[in-house]
């Protein structure tokens, strides 16, 4: 409480004296007149919160001095001092509003008492009128909050007019961004100069601790608090700020300030709080209004942007919403959509209630219903936990299409059903073609064979007849009495017989194993008694011919795994190509031999002949089927294309080296069957060329290894994940088809070493052509059997 300023005006020199005396003892601030002059002008300097006034100021009435205090405070309390006990001098004081009344003479504790009691009544209107005030300004406030949505125009008002009430110099607020998490400083209401200045002063903002504490704060000098060093000439001394609460939440804080020290009040604080609290709650409403607009709006584009139709129906099968495509369906604008009965929508293949809107059916009941030239799927769900009335949703897909579609893909179905059988039956027809002309090739080099092995059978039938006769006719002429020749000589003739016969035997042995059609069973073959072989069913048309024969058979050549019957066919189809290579030319060498090819663990076979040679640019076509450059009727044009497949089939490559004038040399490199016990693999082949895939799981098969294909990105993962594999060969195809990274996973679970065949080398990798010894170095750098 301040000291009470007391107003005496008493003609009394001492009793205005007593009076003055009296409280100054109370600790009043005391101001004294005796005439209606004096009165006027301590009333003219100054505002009191008492006036002890008497009514009789010698011939002048108290009463005008009464009415100039009001005139010039009307908070000022007026105690009333009389020697008169009029009436009408009591009434005439009432009617200015006078506290009291004091009749002369009183006791001095009395009138202090009644002091007292008029300041304690000043203060009690004061505290009304501020009341009174403060919820005149809030309901200014609420005014505004409810025209407003924005939040930042709603809150830019709301300072305008707090500032304009509370008669300050600057508002400011920092609100909540959603987006940030930030408070930032989103409204300033002060003028320019001030604005200015405010923001580009260096010192600590009372709101940043509000925000910190959640607390309202009230500062008297803001640069007292923080002392001279700590700010840089602020415009603002007395700051009062308060938090910003919408329920929990803190979405900002208010702040008032001024440049007058001790400007607020803790009531000014009160009300700041309250209009925070009210702008908080406007704020938060304004933002979930703005939100559920913006959702609204958003929900409607997408419910209208979808193309199919929907319909929102309540339980009396009334249609409630739908969407843009349902007005197109249905030719109505949207706004003439709602209300529209279930069976006005059509959607059902029943009348309301037996449809499956008035049915309730559980979630995703589909039916097929057909409008006009148009066909729908049209789903009907039931809508749970809803309040505002919807019950059903249905909605339909336009599958007129895809009805017409699958119609063409039965029949289109059918159709390549029947035209898969008539291709299966040509499949079968080109096999039983293709197994003709390969017995028709193989006999056509029989008929080649023939002349030569018909000499070579006549040289020994000559011989056995011959001994036969000579037996015969002894035996004839020796009568009984003689003995016939010493036996020793009869067993040489006959052991001769039996030679020739055997020689004979055997010639038609090899014809008849080249001739008959052979199994495709496999065995380890030397390649070295293959040819010798061959080159026996020939001798005579070399002799015949003038064709010097010269093998090179290395010793110790390993076996090959392989049907010998195709192996001695790729190898007499050879050897005819080389003699009929030398037909016209004077000299006539043919070179053969075998030798042990040890970083590609192979056996090349070579056949050299001194032939004419051939034409750089039919090199690239003579394993083609069907090509030949002999003249119509002396060749087929598929004898080196079936050597091409016999051995590339045994997982072997053929090579030709020729120069025209000078001959030719064919190679054929066949895989040697050396991995045995302990070195056996576990391969796998996965390829997507089925020619590509074969050769390499012949190769490894003829290596002696347990060769496992696949032909799919599926297939592979499925055998790599079942695992029991040592390498697996990937194509870089497959891998890449299933995400590129299967192949590495499945090795790192499994101890299978992956080695990628690669349209380009690569480190660890294989590439085409897959020649036998970079598969053999990829196996020797994966393995350890081989390293």
């Amino acid at each position: 409480m301040h000291r009470i300023k007391l107003l005496i005006v008493e003609d009394d020199a001492d009793l205005l004296a007593l009076l003055a005396s009296h409280a100054d003892v109370a600790d009043c601030q005391v101001i004294t007149a005796s005439t209606l002059p004096g009165a006027l002008a301590a009333i003219e300097g100054d505002a009191f919160d008492v006036a002890l006034v008497d009514l009789g100021l010698g011939r002048e009435s108290g009463l005008d001095a009464m009415r100039a205090i009001k005139a010039r405070s009307g908070a000022t309390q007026i105690v009333v001092m009389s020697g008169t006990a009029s009436l009408a001098a009591a009434v005439a004081a009432y009617e200015l509003q006078a506290f009291t009344f004091l009749a002369k003479p009183f006791e001095i504790d009395h009138v202090m008492a009644a002091v007292r009691r008029a300041v304690e009544h000043r203060e009690v209107i004061r505290a009304h009128e501020r009341l009174a005030w403060e919820q005149s300004v809030l309901n200014e406030i609420d005014a505004e909050l409810r025209t407003l949505l924005a939040p930042e125009q709603l809150v830019e008002r709301v300072l305008l007019r707090l500032a304009r009430s509370m008669h300050v110099d600057l508002c400011a607020a920092r609100l909540l961004n959603p987006e940030t998490g930030a408070y930032d400083l989103r409204v300033i209401s002060a003028p320019p100069d001030l604005r200015s200045a405010y923001l580009l002063a260096d010192m600590p903002r009372p709101s940043d601790r509000v925000l910190l504490t959640r607390e309202p704060l009230r500062i008297a000098d803001l640069h007292a608090e923080l002392g001279p060093g700590e700010h840089t000439g602020g415009p603002m001394r007395a700051v009062v700020c308060a938090p910003m609460f919408a329920g929990e939440d803190l979405i900002g804080a208010l702040s008032v300030g001024s440049p007058t020290p001790g400007r607020f009040t803790a009531n000014d604080e009160r009300l700041l709080c309250s209009v925070a609290n009210h702008a908080a709650v406007a704020v938060q409403n304004a933002r979930l209004h703005a939100y559920v607009r913006a959702g609204k709006q958003e929900w409607e584009a997408a419910f209208d942007a979808i193309s199919d139709p929907i319909a929102l129906f309540d339980q009396y099968g009334r249609l409630l919403r739908g969407n843009a495509a349902l007005g197109r369906l249905l030719d109505r604008p949207l706004t003439a959509l709602r209300g529209l009965s279930c069976d006005a929508v059509g959607l059902c293949q029943a009348p309301f209630p037996q449809c499956a809107v008035g049915s309730r059916r559980g979630a995703g009941a589909h039916d097929e219903v057909t409008r006009g030239d148009q066909i729908f799927s049209v789903t009907t769900s039931p809508v749970l936990d809803v309040s505002y009335g919807a019950a059903i949703v249905q909605i339909a897909k336009d599958v007129t299409p895809e009805i017409h579609s699958a119609r063409r893909l039965r029949q289109m179905s059918d159709e390549l059903a029947a035209t898969n059988a008539r291709l299966v039956a040509t499949v079968e027809r080109l096999k039983t073609t293709q197994a003709q002309l390969l017995q028709a090739e193989k006999l056509s080099a029989i008929g080649q064979l023939v002349a030569g092995v018909a000499h070579e059978l006549n040289n020994p039938l000559t011989s056995v007849i011959g001994y036969a006769q000579l037996l015969q006719e002894e035996l004839r002429e020796v009568s009984g009495a003689e003995p016939p020749r010493p036996p020793q000589e009869l067993a040489h003739d006959l052991r001769r017989i039996a030679e020739e016969s055997e020689r004979a035997a055997r010639i038609v042995r090899n014809l008849l194993a080249f001739a008959r059609r052979q199994s495709s069973a496999r065995a380890a073959q030397d390649v070295a008694e293959i040819m010798n072989r061959v080159l026996s069913l020939r001798a005579y048309e070399f002799r015949l011919n003038a064709v010097e024969l010269k093998t090179e058979f290395e010793e110790g050549l390993p076996s090959v795994l392989g049907d010998g019957g195709q192996l001695q066919q790729a190898l007499l189809n050879l050897l005819l190509n080389a003699e009929q290579a030398m037909r016209s030319r004077t000299v006539r060498r043919i070179r053969v031999g075998a030798r042990h090819v040890r970083d590609a663990d192979a056996v090349e076979l070579f056949i050299a002949d001194t032939g004419h040679g051939i034409a750089d640019e039919n090199l690239r076509r003579i394993f083609d089927p069907f090509f030949t450059t002999r003249e119509v009727g002396e060749g087929t044009g598929l004898g080196l294309s079936i050597c091409y497949g016999i051995v590339r089939d045994h997982g072997g490559q053929i090579a030709v080296e020729s120069r025209v004038g000078q001959g030719t040399t064919f190679k054929v490199l066949l895989p040697a069957c050396v991995a045995v016990g302990a070195d056996v693999l576990r391969v796998l082949v996965a390829h997507h060329d089925a020619t590509e895939r074969d050769y390499v799981a012949a190769a490894l098969t003829g290596w002696g290894h347990r060769v496992t294909s696949a032909e799919s990105a599926e297939d592979a993962r499925a055998r790599l994940t079942a695992g029991g594999f040592e390498v697996a060969f990937i194509d870089h195809a497959l891998a890449a088809a299933d995400g590129g990274a299967w192949a590495g996973r499945a090795a790192a679970a499994e101890p299978t070493l992956v080695i990628p065949m690669t349209a380009a080398a690569e480190e660890g990798g294989v590439a085409p052509p897959y020649e036998l010894s970079a598969l053999k170095t990829a196996l020797r750098g994966h393995t350890k059997e081989y390293a």
